[in-house]
């Protein structure tokens, strides 16, 4: 194990590593990287004052859902939002809730699809399918990450839109994405682990948040589906993908 080793500073990435780390070391030095909501789950008091041997890079994945949900009303023009979630994972339930209430407040119906493993996932889509949904907002969570190929392509096949909160995953072929830049996400770590191991304190370095997030559309995707997507989608896009 690297704490058995003495090592200087620990660099988990994503929400599970993190949260692991923490339960590890109260004392040793630790830069996360990529996690939604270090608040709210116990990795520092505050976004600006730390206060502990943690801080770190979030990744805003876990206040994206409203978003996510203007995007799919705009897409299916209708009242219904379809939302596929990995009930399994610990912050899994605190970003259903958030999104969920994003729903109510945009007067929209919100059906949830809680998926287990990742046998459960083919005939969930085609459940939602079948219940006459089009366009289905994908959790972003570790077990969606890992599964999106798949997700993209049986939606795909079953004529279903897919909204993930992974740039990657528009260009991979989702219809849309709307996350964060994580190349500069990356980037900028080695700069706190600098500082710390030149004696700066992780409670003194505050937890810093993506400066851009990005709108990716996939146009061959919205091809195959058969869509026209809005001219004002396209036009406030980052990137489309050709």
């Amino acid at each position: 194990m690297a704490i058995q080793r003495g090592v200087d500073v620990l660099i988990p990435c994503g929400s599970s590593a993190s949260v692991a780390a923490r339960r590890l070391t109260l004392t040793i030095p630790t830069v996360f990287i990529s996690v939604g909501n270090p608040v709210g789950m116990g990795l520092v008091e505050s976004l600006s004052h730390p206060a502990r041997n943690v801080t770190g890079f979030s990744d805003l994945l876990g206040d994206l859902g409203g978003k996510l949900i203007d995007l799919s009303k705009e897409l299916s023009k209708g009242n219904a939002v379809d939302y596929l979630w990995h009930t399994d994972w610990p912050d899994g339930r605190q970003r259903h809730f958030d999104t969920e209430q994003a729903a109510l407040s945009a007067a929209v119906n919100f059906r949830s699809h809680g998926v287990g493993n990742t046998g459960d996932v083919v005939d969930i889509l085609t459940a939602i399918k079948s219940a006459g949904g089009s366009t289905v907002i994908v959790q972003p969570s570790p077990f969606t990450y890992r599964l999106r190929e798949r997700i993209i392509a049986s939606a795909i096949k079953l004529g279903l839109s897919t909204l993930f909160a992974f740039p990657i995953a528009a260009r991979e072929g989702a219809l849309i994405a709307y996350g964060p830049d994580y190349v500069s996400l990356y980037q900028k770590a080695p700069l706190y682990i600098e500082r710390i191991i030149h004696g700066t304190k992780p409670a003194d370095l505050p937890v810093e948040q993506p400066t851009k997030v990005e709108l990716v559309v996939n146009l061959k995707t919205a091809k195959a589906l058969q869509l026209e997507l809005p001219l004002s989608l396209l036009i406030r896009a980052d990137e489309l993908v050709e």
